[in-house]
């Protein structure tokens, strides 16, 4: 029973910090059509409760369409050198560009930073949506292949600065919230997560050096620490998953009303 308890716990802690560590991957995730609102986008605001999370979220966004942007001036610049009529697509990035200023621009602070995150970032699939569908009518599948190969190549310096800083950030985020989780399991060592915030400890041997610390305790002790890490994490999922909820009866009445531009 003793180590079923750690094992939840460990998959509470793991739940709690680590889905933030790999959300600058999915943040990425253009080239899938999906919902307006879908799974991903809720999973992806459940951390946005406070201004680092929405900070970071909106760093992620930046940076999935700043390379879609480069990704779409190679296309634009190969096909130029084909001599094909790219008008429509320099059309798209330019709105592209437009809403990357809007994107490093808006309000991590702001009261509506979920509500600002979720636009902009549907306005960014709705354009990157545009820009692949007018290039697919212009060009034939081996044209495709051959561009997205030389396009997968590409490497930017913008880019590279720019995930190098969202990791940073990533790290304060994920060192904020041991420091909670320190703060349930309480113990008077904090040695290890301050060496987790200067990088001489992972983020998984963190979270085992806790587990181990929870595992000396009593079994009520850890039926106690689970149970806070649970409840926290449910608060979270159900105020992202009621959040999208009324943003979509909202986009109901308003699709009941006067014609939408």
């Amino acid at each position: 029973m003793k180590k079923i308890s750690t094992l939840l716990i460990l998959l509470m802690m793991l739940i709690s910090i680590s889905s933030l560590s790999l959300a600058d991957e999915a943040g990425e995730n253009n080239e899938e059509e999906q919902e307006d609102i879908d799974s991903e986008t809720e999973k992806e605001i459940e951390i946005m409760n406070n201004s680092l999370g929405a900070e970071i979220r909106l760093l992620q966004l930046e940076k999935a369409l700043l390379r879609n942007i480069l990704k779409g001036e190679m296309a634009v610049q190969v096909l130029i050198g084909l001599e094909y009529n790219t008008a429509d697509l320099e059309s798209i990035l330019s709105d592209m560009k437009i809403l990357l200023e809007e994107v490093r621009t808006a309000n991590a602070s702001s009261n509506e930073s979920v509500q600002i995150f979720i636009s902009l970032k549907n306005e960014s699939r709705n354009l990157t949506t545009q820009f692949r569908e007018t290039i697919k009518e212009l060009l034939d599948d081996e044209t495709l292949r051959e561009i997205r190969l030389r396009i997968r190549e590409m490497v930017s310096e913008q880019v590279q600065n720019l995930n190098k800083y969202i990791r940073n950030r990533i790290r304060q985020f994920n060192f904020n919230q041991l420091y909670r989780l320190y703060g349930i399991v309480g113990e008077a060592s904090s040695s290890f997560v301050n060496d987790y915030f200067n990088g001489t400890l992972s983020l998984n041997e963190t979270k085992l050096q806790l587990c181990k610390i929870i595992n000396q305790m009593t079994k009520e002790k850890r039926f106690q620490i689970f149970s806070e890490i649970k409840s926290e994490n449910l608060r979270r999922q159900i105020h992202a998953h009621d959040y999208l909820e009324h943003m979509g009866d909202k986009g109901k009445q308003k699709g009941n009303g006067k014609g939408q531009h």
